[in-house]
């Protein structure tokens, strides 16, 4: 893992994933999880996975209808134990819209701006803004309190992420804390261009094939010895 510094790519294709975290949401959860999905082709997806305690269902539902779209699909809240779940996501084929130009942004290298390579390559960035509002000094506390969880869900392999960034092959997770206000994610990861490497093998197996029945025929043409 290491940090990044200042970005000197050429932006491709842009993904904006809309992350804020209200203090009234902490302050009634247990934990909250915020997870960001990205698909190989630039799509995304985004939930919010929140878990509370009974009687907190109605200050959590509306919290998290603050921060995701009307048309954000919403799980029934499960059980376990003395806590409960809830979740609610949406996706968009093209996610660019949800965000604000300049925080948060999927940049794609493929096979047009580097034919050569047998790899794709992205580069993420999300910045999360944890914001007070209304919260009283004791909500407050309770957003202090309560465990979130930032994950990130990249094409290919993650080979690269911002400090604190746990990675497990193509996934990193981030433990934030609302002591502070802001936080910018970054990851980076690759796709192997497997279309382009069948490719690839195809074109090398034919030339061969070429050359051996090419060397093989000159060798019967070969006129002989008497």
């Amino acid at each position: 893992m290491a940090n990044f510094k200042q970005p000197t790519y050429r932006r491709v294709s842009t993904i904006g994933l809309l992350a804020a975290v209200p203090y009234l949401l902490l302050s009634a959860s247990q934990s909250v999880k915020l997870k960001t999905v990205v698909s190989w082709e630039g799509s995304g997806l985004r939930e919010y996975i929140v878990s509370y305690q009974d009687g907190r269902l109605k200050e959590v539902n509306e919290r998290l209808r603050e921060r995701t779209p009307g048309r954000a699909r919403q799980a029934r809240p499960r059980r376990d134990g003395p806590m409960w779940t809830i979740a609610r996501s949406w996706r968009e084929a093209n996610a660019g819209h949800l965000g604000n130009p300049g925080e948060t942004a999927l940049d794609m290298t493929g096979i047009i701006q580097n034919p050569l390579s047998l790899w794709t390559e992205y580069r993420w960035v999300d910045k999360v803004t944890i914001y007070r509002e209304t919260a009283t000094d004791v909500e407050t506390f309770g957003a202090v309190k309560a465990v979130l969880e930032y994950q990130l869900q990249m094409p290919g392999r993650v080979v690269r992420a911002t400090s604190g960034g746990q990675i497990r092959g193509s996934a990193v997770t981030w433990e934030l804390s609302a002591d502070q206000d802001e936080y910018v994610l970054e990851a980076s990861s690759r796709r192997l261009r497997w279309g382009y490497l069948l490719l690839v093998i195809y074109i090398l197996g034919f030339i061969a094939f070429q050359i051996t029945r090419y060397a093989a025929q000159a060798v019967r043409n070969r006129p002989r010895r008497i």
